[in-house]
C-alpha cells in the first residue's frame, strides 16, 4: 500500500495478510456470552463466501449495506463481506426505534439491510419497513422469521466459497456514520479505506498494542468507538477481540477479563462504576491481575473519583480522546510514561493540535496555558457526507475545529474542558464548565456531576452544578456549602456554583455519555427536571 496512492484495501489488512503471514489460527473473535470463537482463517473464509451471497443480493462497489444488531462478530464480518466488493459499510445505531430508523437508512441510502434476529431488532424494523424505499432487500441473521425477510443462512448456503480479489480504488469510502446528533438532527460523517488505516497506524502504537494482546472495549459496535475498536484497532494489528453483548453488566465485564485475560482494556465512565460496585462486592471473584493497559475515554470531568477508586485497586485510567469525525483517537496518554491524572496526553503521531480563540476567522492561538477551542489535523479529519455547508463550517484551513474546550500545559498535555457551546460567562467572566466538574468531583460525597449555566437577572449567567451524591440523605444544605467551599479552595473564586441541585441520577447516552445538553435545558427551563432531592 504506497502513501502516495491512497489507496487501502482493507479486508486484506485487516484478515488476509495475517493468514498469509502465518497467523491464521490466531483467534481473531471470542464471543464471551456465548464461548464461541473465530481464527482470522475462519474469518477470512466466511467473508469470502459472504461477500458472494452479498453478491447474488446485487451489492456492488459504492453501495451502502446497513446493519441493526447488538454486539456479535457477525456485524463485522459482514462489513468485511461488503468491502471485499467495494461497498460501504452504513452504521445505525442499534438503539434506534421506529421513528429514527428511516432517518439513518434514507440519509445513506442503504441498499440492503441486515437485521439481527432477536429482541425487538426485526420487530421495529417491520413496524417502518415501509418507509424504507432505498433498500433492495431485508436479511435477518441467522435465520429470518418470515417473509419479507430473507434467511442469512440459506444465502449463505447458496453461496459460491469466495469472490474474485478487486483491487480499490483511491479515496473509496468504507464506512458512513453519523454524530450524536446533540445539537440536532444527527449529521452524517464518511471515512476512506485509507484514512481510517493511516490512521489508525500511529494510535495503535500510541496504544502500545502488540502481539498475542487481547482487547475488550464493551460499547456498542453501531457506535463509531465501538466499531473501530472491532475493526481498525483489533485486527489491523492482529490481536484478539472480546466480544460482550451484555456490556451494561459490571458483573459480566470482569468475568470477561477474567476468563479470556484481557490486556487492553476500554471503557466509558459508567462501565467502570458498574465495574467498581461489583468489583468491591467480591473482589476474590474476579482476577484483573492479566490487565495491563487500561482506559477511560472521555471521564475527564467528573470521573475524578473513578480515577481515585481505580488506583486503589492497582488500576490507572488514561483518558484518550477521539471523535465520530476523525475515524480515531488522536491524543492518547503514553502508557509508558508518568501522566498527570485525567489528562489527554499528547497528539499521536502524525496528528497536530492547537488551541485556537473560540470561533476565530481566521484562526489564532490563544496564549500560551490559555483555554480555547481545539483543532486537530493529520491523517483522517472531518468530512461530511453531504453537507458542503458544515464542511466549511468545520473544516478551516487544514484543520479541523472541533466544539471542545482544551488547554495545553507547559509539559505539552493537553487537558479537556468541555464543549465550546457550554462556557459561562458570569458577571463578565468565563468560566469553562469542566475545570468545576473537576474539582466538585474529588469531594469523597460526589458520585456524578455535571455543571452548566443558569439564567440570572443580576449576572446575565451563574454557575449551576447537578451532583448526583453518593448517598441521598447527604443532599443537604451544609454539603452544599462544604461543596461551594471546596471549589474557592481550589480555583479562582468566581467559579464556585452559586446553585447546586442534588440529583438521583443523571440522563446518560447508550455509550454512557452524560447528555449535557439535556442537562442544560432543565438548567434553563425548558424542561422540568427529574430525579431532584433538594437544591440550594
Amino acid at each position: 500500500m504506497a502513501p502516495e496512492d491512497r489507496r487501502a484495501n482493507l479486508p486484506d489488512l485487516l484478515v488476509d495478510r495475517h493468514v498469509r503471514a502465518g497467523r491464521g489460527d490466531v483467534l481473531a473473535f471470542v464471543h464471551a456470552d456465548t464461548g464461541e470463537t473465530w481464527t482470522y482463517r475462519e474469518v477470512e473464509q466466511r467473508t469470502r463466501r459472504a461477500a458472494s451471497a452479498m453478491a447474488a443480493l446485487g451489492v456492488r462497489a459504492g453501495d451502502r449495506v446497513a446493519i441493526r444488531s447488538s454486539n456479535h462478530p457477525e456485524v463485522v464480518m459482514l462489513y468485511l463481506a461488503a468491502w471485499r466488493l467495494g461497498a460501504m459499510a452504513a452504521l445505525t445505531p442499534p438503539q434506534a426505534r421506529r421513528g429514527e430508523i428511516p432517518f439513518f437508512v434514507k440519509d445513506t441510502k442503504a441498499k440492503v439491510l441486515f437485521v439481527a434476529n432477536k429482541g425487538d431488532f426485526v420487530g421495529e424494523t417491520l413496524a417502518c419497513l415501509s418507509e424504507l424505499d432505498s433498500l433492495d432487500a431485508v436479511v435477518a441473521f441467522p435465520e429470518s422469521p418470515g417473509e419479507p425477510l430473507l434467511s442469512w443462512n440459506e444465502l449463505m448456503e447458496r453461496a459460491e466459497p469466495d469472490v474474485p480479489d478487486r483491487e480499490p480504488e483511491p479515496d473509496e469510502v468504507a464506512v458512513v456514520w453519523h454524530t450524536g446528533g446533540s445539537t440536532g438532527v444527527p449529521k452524517a460523517c464518511y471515512h476512506t479505506a485509507y484514512r481510517l488505516v493511516h490512521g489508525a497506524q500511529p494510535s495503535v502504537s500510541a496504544y502500545g498494542v502488540r502481539e498475542g494482546d487481547v482487547h475488550l472495549f464493551p460499547a456498542p459496535v453501531g457506535h463509531a468507538a465501538g466499531w473501530l475498536s472491532r475493526t481498525t484497532f483489533s485486527l489491523l494489528p492482529g490481536i484478539t477481540l472480546v466480544e460482550l453483548e451484555n456490556f451494561a453488566s459490571g458483573q459480566d465485564v470482569l468475568k470477561a477479563i477474567t476468563e479470556h485475560k484481557v490486556t487492553w482494556f476500554m471503557a466509558l465512565g459508567v462501565t467502570w462504576a458498574g465495574m467498581l460496585h461489583a468489583y468491591e462486592a467480591n473482589p476474590s471473584a474476579y482476577d484483573l491481575s492479566s490487565l495491563e493497559r487500561t482506559y477511560a475515554p472521555f471521564i475527564a470531568g467528573s470521573g475524578g473519583w473513578l480515577y481515585e477508586a481505580w488506583q486503589r485497586h492497582g488500576l490507572d485510567l488514561l483518558n484518550p480522546m477521539g471523535s465520530t469525525a476523525f475515524g480515531n483517537w488522536f491524543m492518547v496518554p503514553r502508557h509508558d510514561e508518568k501522566n498527570p491524572p485525567m489528562t489527554l496526553g499528547r497528539p499521536v503521531d502524525g496528528f497536530e493540535a492547537r488551541i485556537v480563540v473560540p470561533y476565530s476567522d481566521p484562526l489564532e492561538d490563544v496564549e500560551p496555558g490559555e483555554v480555547g477551542q481545539l483543532a486537530i489535523r493529520g491523517p483522517s479529519g472531518l468530512t461530511y457526507w453531504n453537507r458542503p455547508d458544515l464542511q466549511e463550517r468545520d473544516s478551516r484551513e487544514g484543520w479541523t475545529v472541533i466544539d471542545d474546550l482544551a488547554r495545553v500545559d507547559e509539559n505539552g498535555n493537553y487537558w479537556y474542558l468541555g464543549r465550546s457551546d457550554m462556557m459561562i460567562s458570569t458577571s463578565g467572566y468565563k468560566v469553562a464548565p469542566m475545570e468545576v466538574e473537576k474539582v466538585i468531583s474529588t469531594h469523597p460525597a460526589v458520585s456524578e456531576v455535571v455543571v452548566t449555566a443558569a439564567p440570572d437577572k443580576m449576572r446575565s449567567e451563574v454557575v449551576m452544578a447537578w451532583i448526583v451524591p453518593k448517598a441521598a440523605g447527604d443532599a443537604t444544605a451544609v454539603l452544599a456549602d462544604e461543596i461551594r467551599q471546596h471549589v474557592r479552595d481550589h480555583v479562582s473564586p468566581y467559579k464556585y456554583p452559586r446553585r447546586i441541585a442534588f440529583v438521583s441520577q443523571l440522563p446518560h447516552d447508550p455509550l454512557g455519555k452524560i447528555i449535557v445538553k439535556q442537562v442544560v435545558s432543565w438548567a434553563r427551563g425548558d424542561q422540568q427536571p427529574p430525579h431532584v432531592i433538594a437544591e440550594f
